[in-house]
């Protein structure tokens, strides 16, 4: 039985063990220890990293902790594990501020190659605020776009309904375990994350939603997200704490504008007027997408530049073979033209020409086609690049 134990069993059992957070983990695994070698640990050892209380609860763990029957109740349930050794665990989420050391997936996680927005807003929201989390959670599903949220009354679960009735992709990360559904209300749209997205969470399954639980979760809905959007809110909301994990980590944070005598738009007209962008329709939200997406590319293509070097340059002529992206780029370019034409369009026009590609994957195309230069885009609508 021992020798059949994994890596990610180990870890399993270590993010179980009662009064053991994040931090503590990060101090046992420092020195590139492995989740097996913090299992075989004599107190001793242990006490240079934890308090005597958290070394008594972790041998005592180790003592009841039956591998198999743990393994066993996530598989029964759907459930993956994912921990930070996993090659699966978010990249994003790897440089916040306490990162979980592991998350509990039903369903799948968001596709990194892939844009994400996040939309966020009151629970209590009003009827200008159900419209707007409808024509957004639309609106980015029509373009490629994922779209995060808590899964939460209102504003969460309007745009996540709506983004999956249009046939897009949505992420639910919640403040419970991912096999209790809350609130129950959104019954529908959790059956339905579980299916065509994800529902995601740090706590363990059977854990019950719990209020101190949801402003630790709002860091992963931020991380995950290249943009945030804030559709309406208080002033004083827990909206709030979303735009603040958004904002330390580097985020762009855009908002509804609404009436000024409207309590609900306060948290909105609030971070407009401190400088977020202004979000009137879902093209605000995708031409700050594109210019976050692109200033990312770039700065990956300038890390990965190789260095100069004094080696002469080689006479020798290559061609590279044509593959299926190259096809793709072709088809695309020739659909294109100095008059704007929407994504809709191109994908009509490439189709004639015998290439086949799905929504998703020519939004992906297309951004990466304009970040790289080769497109110019405006809003949702692409063009010849001018030279």
């Amino acid at each position: 039985m021992i020798n059949s134990i994994t890596e990610n069993d180990y870890a399993l059992w270590l993010f179980n063990v009662k009064g053991i957070g994040n931090k503590s983990i990060d101090k046992l695994l420092c020195g590139d220890r492995t989740c097996k070698e913090i299992y075989n640990m004599d107190r001793k050892e242990l006490s240079m990293f934890l308090s005597a209380k958290q070394v008594e609860s972790l041998i005592k763990s180790r003592n009841v902790w039956d591998f198999e029957k743990e393994r066993q109740k996530l598989t029964n349930k759907g459930i993956r594990f994912i921990s930070r050794i996993d090659d699966e665990y978010p990249e994003k989420l790897k440089d916040i501020a306490d990162p979980p050391f592991a998350l509990y997936v039903k369903g799948r996680l968001p596709d990194p190659g892939k844009p994400s927005v996040a939309i966020i807003g009151a629970r209590m929201c009003s009827e200008y605020g159900r419209y707007m989390a409808r024509q957004l959670g639309r609106g980015l599903a029509f373009a490629g776009v994922q779209v995060i949220s808590g899964m939460a009354r209102g504003v969460d679960g309007i745009s996540q309904k709506a983004a999956m009735q249009a046939g897009g992709t949505s992420f639910g990360i919640v403040g419970s375990g991912v096999d209790v559904c809350y609130p129950d209300d959104n019954r529908d749209i959790y059956e339905e994350l579980c299916i065509s997205g994800g529902v995601i969470s740090e706590y363990p399954p059977g854990t019950q939603p719990k209020a101190s639980f949801f402003p630790m979760r709002n860091r992963i809905i931020s991380a995950l997200s290249d943009v945030v959007v804030v559709v309406e809110a208080r002033r004083k909301s827990g909206t709030q704490i979303t735009v603040d994990t958004a904002l330390e980590q580097g985020k762009e944070v855009l908002a509804c504008p609404g009436r000024l005598t409207d309590r609900l738009s306060d948290g909105c007209n609030y971070l407009i007027s401190q400088g977020a962008g202004v979000v009137i329709d879902v093209n605000d939200v995708i031409d700050r997408l594109w210019h976050v997406r692109s200033r990312a590319a770039s700065q990956n293509r300038a890390l990965q530049m190789p260095a100069a070097t004094t080696q002469a340059p080689s006479t020798e002529t290559t061609f590279a073979e044509p593959d299926s992206e190259e096809a793709i780029e072709t088809a695309i370019l020739e659909s294109v033209d100095v008059i704007p034409i929407s994504s809709s369009s191109i994908m009509e026009k490439i189709s004639e020409r015998g290439v086949e590609i799905s929504i998703p994957e020519l939004m992906k195309k297309l951004f990466d086609m304009s970040s790289m230069g080769k497109l110019s885009q405006n809003g949702v609508y692409f063009l010849k690049r001018e030279f």
